[in-house]
């Protein structure tokens, strides 16, 4: 009999235990679930703002100066409907040159940049196929084959970069600069002329038999001044607003490249946001239309104040002259190929049937 009880006693308590373990349970899971979220919730709030550092060289004054300062405006008119960026610009060199500068996006030291294609080549080197010598003849060459024809070949290539190329922007012609007169190609041999990193402006100095000398923006001014170099290639922007003119007071309107800008984002980062946050950035910058417009608008004006100057010379080439500075740079291309390997010949191939599609639009009377 005292067994019996006793056992019965065990199956009481084990349903009495069964019970509170049903109850227990679902409190417990209620629990985890809450604490989940509030620990969600606090990470969220930890989260804080969105941080954008941009890293670029626009002089003060400049439409590119004024693009960035639209860039920011715009994000700052996308927190006031919800979103939360807090955006600083770095875009007076303080990130250093271009080659380094993208690096930093790259290790997502800072997260966005603008650059030219020769600055940008020093990360994607077959970039710097965009800039071979006298591939275009106008404008609407150059923006019917950036616009339809390049950026799908090249967004992958920043892609394996750990970059995201959003779109092109303006800079302009590449003409040349001297302290003394470059009229013809043979004039600039044995000068001391600065290039950038490209390959195809490397490639472009040594085919006039220059002396080349690699070196970013900052330094050229002083490098004018001690004699390091004599010469190089800019476009007319640069040219008026950095003292360039006034330390090499002869320019050539050679016209032998068009170098377009990159917009890029570290992927990492710009992947990381929502699909919302994303379209922010990507529309905070002015459309490339409008960019086009301002840089090409004030490289008219800042020419034309150029040509007024009495201590600068500008020289427009005859066509005689230009037949010379295409010949002596017509294997330009083949050269920066040769260097460049990796996917730069499909490129060229790819940037000359844009542009012979566009001339025979052209000739059909069916341009866009």
């Amino acid at each position: 009999m005292g067994k019996g009880k006793e056992g019965m006693d065990d199956k009481s308590r084990m349903k009495s235990l069964g019970g509170w373990v049903l109850f227990i349970i679902p409190m417990l899971f209620g629990l985890y679930f809450f604490l989940v979220s509030a620990s969600s919730d606090d990470e969220a709030d930890e989260a804080g703002p969105i941080k954008l550092s941009a890293a670029a060289f626009a002089a003060p004054g400049t439409p590119w100066d004024a693009d960035w300062q639209i860039f920011n405006q715009n994000l700052m008119a996308a927190n006031q409907e919800g979103a939360n960026f807090e955006v600083k610009l770095l875009i007076r060199g303080e990130v250093g040159g271009e080659p380094v500068s993208m690096t930093n996006v790259r290790r997502n030291r800072v997260q966005f940049g603008g650059f030219t294609i020769g600055g940008s080549s020093a990360v994607i080197p077959e970039m710097s196929v965009l800039l071979s010598p006298y591939v275009f003849d106008n404008f609407e060459e150059v923006d019917y084959v950036m616009d339809n024809h390049m950026l799908d070949v090249f967004q992958p290539l920043f892609a394996e970069k750990g970059l995201v190329l959003l779109r092109w922007v303006e800079v302009g012609w590449a003409y040349i600069y001297g302290k003394d007169p470059f009229i013809l190609p043979e004039d600039a041999d044995g000068y001391r002329l600065r290039t950038q990193a490209s390959e195809a402006a490397q490639v472009m100095m040594l085919s006039l038999g220059g002396d080349i000398h690699q070196m970013e923006v900052a330094d050229v001014i002083p490098s004018l001044q001690t004699g390091l170099i004599q010469g190089g290639e800019t476009n007319v922007v640069i040219y008026a607003f950095t003292g360039l003119a006034s330390e090499a007071p002869h320019l050539t309107l050679t016209k032998h490249s068009y170098d377009s800008g990159v917009l890029v984002a570290n992927k990492e980062w710009f992947d990381g946001l929502s699909v919302e946050d994303q379209e922010h950035v990507r529309n905070a910058f002015p459309a490339s239309t409008e960019s086009r417009t301002s840089v090409r608008r004030m490289s008219e004006g800042l020419l034309a104040g150029v040509r007024e100057n009495e201590a600068i010379t500008v020289y427009d080439l005859t066509p005689e002259q230009i037949a010379s500075w295409k010949e002596a740079t017509k294997d330009n291309h083949k050269q920066i190929i040769a260097e460049i390997g990796g996917r730069s010949q499909e490129i060229y191939d790819a940037m000359i049937r844009g542009r012979d599609e566009y001339r025979r639009m052209v000739a059909n009377g069916e341009a866009p």
